[in-house]
C-alpha cells in the first residue's frame, strides 16, 4: 500500500474511533492532519456513518432532548423494537439531529421516516440482513429507490456484504443518476471480485462529475462501468484517485 493510502486509512480508523467516542471531537483530528489525506478519510467516515454507529449499544440519552421530544422518541423506539427493527440507527439519527441543534419536530420526522424505511428494507432484504445492511437499505429507500431494486442488489452479494453496494446506490441516485441505471451499474460491479473497491471508485467518479451536472455524472458512470466490467479499469484502481464516498444526507 502506498504511503498516502496508508495515511488515509490510518486517519479513517482514527476518525472512526473519535467519532464513536465523541462526534464533536472528530473536528480536532481533521484540523491537525494533512489536507489531502484528511479529505479522503473524512469523506469515507461520512459515507459509512450509517454503518458504524456512534453508539453501538444503541443507548438512548433522553437528556439530549427536550421532554416532549424525548418522550415521543421513547415511544417510537419501543414501537420499532416491538416490530423487530434495530433501534441503534434511529437513536443515532436522533443524536445527530441533537448535535446539530435541529428542532424536536424535525428530529421526530426524520426518525419516523427512517423507522418506516427500516421496516420496508427488512421486507426487501430479508430477516437475515445485518443492521448495517438494513440501515443502508433504509437510506436508499428514502433516496427514492424502490424495494425491488434493493432485492436485486441484495442478490448480487453474499449475506452480510451488501452495505457498500447499497450506500453507493443511494449516493449516485441522489447525484442525479436515474435509479434504473444506478441499479444496473451497481449490480454489474457488485458481482465482480474486489467489488467494494470498484464500487467506491464508481461513487467517487460520479461525485466528481456531478458538480458539472446530472448529465456529466451519468456519462461518467457509463464510461466507468464499461471500463470496469470489461477490465479496462482495475477495480483496485478506480478511474479517479479522488475517492470521496459520502453518505447520502437524510431528507
Amino acid at each position: 500500500m502506498r504511503p498516502r493510502a496508508r495515511t488515509a486509512w490510518w486517519l479513517t480508523l482514527r476518525l472512526l474511533s473519535t467519532t464513536i467516542a465523541s462526534p464533536l471531537a472528530a473536528a480536532t483530528v481533521v484540523s491537525t492532519s494533512h489536507a489531502d489525506s484528511v479529505r479522503s478519510a473524512a469523506s469515507l467516515v461520512a459515507s459509512i456513518d450509517t454503518v458504524f454507529f456512534r453508539d453501538p449499544q444503541g443507548q438512548f440519552d433522553a437528556a439530549r432532548f427536550d421532554t416532549l421530544t424525548a418522550n415521543a422518541l421513547r415511544l417510537l423506539l419501543e414501537d420499532a423494537a416491538a416490530k423487530g427493527l434495530p433501534t441503534a440507527p434511529l437513536i443515532n439519527r436522533a443524536l445527530e439531529g441533537a448535535a446539530r441543534r435541529v428542532g424536536g419536530q424535525r428530529i421526530l420526522l426524520v426518525v419516523r421516516a427512517h423507522a418506516a424505511a427500516l421496516a420496508e428494507a427488512k421486507d426487501a432484504l430479508g430477516d437475515g440482513s445485518t443492521v448495517a445492511e438494513l440501515d443502508a437499505g433504509a437510506t436508499a429507500l428514502r433516496a427514492g429507490i424502490d424495494a425491488r431494486t434493493l432485492m436485486v442488489v441484495r442478490g448480487t452479494r453474499p449475506p452480510g456484504t451488501a452495505v457498500t453496494a447499497l450506500v453507493v446506490l443511494a449516493d449516485v441516485v441522489k447525484r442525479g443518476v436515474p435509479a434504473a441505471t444506478a441499479r444496473e451499474a451497481v449490480s454489474a460491479i457488485a458481482r465482480m471480485p474486489k467489488s467494494d473497491d470498484a464500487l467506491l471508485g464508481l461513487q467517487s467518479t460520479v461525485a466528481k462529475n456531478s458538480q458539472r451536472g446530472p448529465g456529466m455524472a451519468l456519462d461518467a458512470l457509463n464510461r466507468y462501468v464499461r471500463g470496469t466490467v470489461s477490465g479496462a479499469v482495475s477495480p483496485s484502481t478506480p478511474a479517479t484517485s479522488d475517492r470521496k464516498p459520502v453518505r447520502p444526507p437524510d431528507s
